[in-house]
C-alpha cells in the first residue's frame, strides 16, 4: 500500500461559545484536515487546530513541503512516516511543525484502522471501552458573575457530569475564590472541581496565591505559570497538596520528560494536535505511565477519546464547551459525550465523519 494524494484545506470559524481566559480572547478556530488517498483505494482524515492564528501556515507548510515526502510510502510502517517528517521540518523549531506532522500523522493511523478494520482505541492497545468525561468552560469575562457560572455548573451535572474545569486568574484572587465557591455549591458531594489559570502566574505569584487556594479540595490546579518555568512548577508541587497538571503547550516528549524528572507536575495533559499526532503522543503517555502519571489529553475530544481508551493510564475525556467539532457543524455524524463518559467510534479507523 502507497499513499498516492495528500489534499488538504482549513476553516475558520468562531467558538460556538464565547471563549476568554486569564490571559486571551479566542475570536476563531482554525481546524485543518487533511486527507491521504492510497493506492488500495483506503482514505485516511486527519485533523489539526490552532487558535486564532497560524492555521494558513500549516496548509502551506503540508502543501508546499510535507505532502511530498509521504506520497509513495506505504501508510503503515507509521514511525517510518513520523521519523521522516520530523526530520525535515524539526529545523523550524517546535510548533507549526508538529501541529502539521499530527494531522497527517492522524490520518495514517485513519487508514491503519480501516486497513484492519479495527476502531483506532483497540489498536492503541484497547484498555478500557469507554472513559469519564469532564465539561471544560473558557468563560473568564468581566461580565460574568458567580451566579451565573453557579447556574451553568448546575446544567452541567444535570447533563450528567460530575467534574467541572473552571477558569480563574483574576488579579484580586477573592474574585476567583468566589467563583469557586459559587461553583462547588452547584456540584454533587462526589462531584471535582477543576481550575485552569492559562499560565497566568509567575513562579513567586504561584508560591503566594496558590496556598489559598490549596484547602479547597480541587481536583486540579492547571498551567498556574508560563509552559517553560519547570523549575517554577516543580517549587509550587512541593508546596502545595493540590495536584499540577499541564501539557498543552508543549510540543515533543523531551519537553514532558524534563516536567517528569523533576517531579513537576501530576496529570499529563499532551494535546495530540500539538505533540505531532498519534504517533509522539503514545510515546508521551507510555512515558507519563512509567513515571506513575495519569493523562488527561487538552482538547481534540474526538480522536481523544480514542487515545484513553488504548492506554492504561488514561483519566479524563476534555469535553470544550463550544469546542467540539459537532458543535462547530463540521460532522455529519457528532461524536459526543454522553452522561458524563466518552466512548469511542466502533468503526474502523478513528471514525469521524466530515461535513
Amino acid at each position: 500500500m502507497q499513499i498516492e494524494n495528500v489534499t488538504v484545506h482549513a476553516c475558520r470559524l468562531p467558538p460556538a461559545a464565547p471563549w476568554e481566559d486569564a490571559t486571551n480572547r479566542v475570536d476563531g478556530l482554525e481546524i485543518v484536515f487533511v486527507e491521504l488517498a492510497t493506492d488500495t483505494g483506503l482514505k485516511g482524515t486527519g485533523i489539526t487546530y490552532t487558535v486564532d492564528i497560524g492555521g494558513t501556515a500549516i496548509v502551506a507548510l503540508i502543501e508546499d513541503y510535507l505532502a511530498n515526502l509521504v506520497v509513495g510510502m506505504d501508510p503503515l510502517d507509521y514511525e517510518r512516516v513520523w521519523t521522516r517528517l520530523n526530520r525535515q521540518s524539526r529545523r523550524l523549531g517546535l510548533g507549526v511543525n508538529s501541529m502539521a506532522t499530527a494531522a497527517i500523522d492522524i490520518a495514517v493511523w485513519d487508514i491503519i484502522g480501516k486497513h484492519f478494520g479495527q476502531p483506532l482505541c483497540r489498536l492503541l492497545g484497547g484498555a478500557r471501552e469507554s472513559i469519564p468525561a469532564y465539561v471544560s468552560e473558557i468563560n473568564l469575562s468581566a461580565a460574568d458573575t458567580p451566579d451565573e457560572l453557579a447556574r451553568r455548573v448546575a446544567d452541567y451535572v444535570a447533563r450528567g457530569y460530575g467534574t467541572v474545569k473552571i477558569k480563574i486568574g483574576h488579579d484580586d484572587p477573592e474574585i476567583d475564590l468566589a467563583r469557586i465557591a459559587k461553583a462547588r455549591e452547584r456540584l454533587p458531594g462526589h462531584g471535582r472541581l477543576l481550575v485552569d489559570l492559562n499560565q497566568k502566574w509567575t513562579p513567586a505569584e504561584a508560591l503566594a496565591k496558590a496556598p489559598l487556594f490549596d484547602g479547597l479540595g480541587l481536583g486540579w490546579i492547571e498551567e498556574p505559570m508560563l509552559y517553560h518555568e519547570i523549575d517554577g512548577h516543580a517549587a509550587l508541587r512541593r508546596a502545595i497538596r493540590t495536584p499540577v497538571a499541564l501539557g498543552e503547550s508543549l510540543y515533543c516528549r523531551q519537553q514532558f520528560l524534563q516536567y517528569l524528572r523533576a517531579d513537576a507536575l501530576d496529570i499529563v495533559q499532551a494535546d495530540v494536535a500539538f505533540v505531532g499526532g498519534i504517533t509522539e503522543w503514545l510515546k508521551i503517555a507510555h512515558l507519563a505511565n512509567a513515571y506513575g502519571r495519569k493523562v488527561a489529553p487538552h482538547f481534540m475530544m474526538e480522536v481523544s477519546v480514542h487515545l484513553l481508551c488504548g492506554v492504561s493510564n488514561g483519566f479524563m475525556l476534555e469535553d470544550v464547551v463550544g469546542g467540539s467539532l459537532a458543535e462547530l457543524g463540521l460532522l455529519e455524524e457528532p461524536v459526543s459525550v454522553a452522561r458524563g463518559v466518552g466512548r469511542p467510534s466502533a468503526r474502523p479507523g478513528h471514525g469521524i465523519v466530515v461535513d
